[in-house]
């Protein structure tokens, strides 16, 4: 595995849009990448249910809520991104 291929993989657990890259072009067909791409990209894609339904079911005045959603999604991506990078394929629990 090349080390362009891990900052790919990382960078699209961290950020998302590389996830979507990955998925729509081509680099799908590499076994890592391929795989690591459609995790991350359901991985946002539930990040954002998530996010966005706390915050439509929050009250207002609550906004350490919405905040410590954000703070705990974000140090997940972070951890499979740290993951995926050094070469670890693991799956994320349904």
């Amino acid at each position: 595995m090349k080390i362009k291929d891990s900052i790919l993989v990382a960078s699209a657990y961290l950020f998302g849009i590389p996830a979507l890259y990955i998925v729509l072009t081509d680099l799908r067909k590499k076994e890592y990448i391929g795989f690591h791409g459609g995790q991350a990209l359901l991985l946002w894609c539930c990040f954002f249910i998530i996010f966005f339904g706390q915050r439509a079911l929050a009250d207002p005045g609550q906004e350490w809520i919405e905040q410590t959603v954000l703070i705990v999604l974000g140090a997940y991506a972070v951890f499979c991104a740290y993951r995926s990078f050094i070469g670890v394929v693991f799956r994320i629990p349904k």
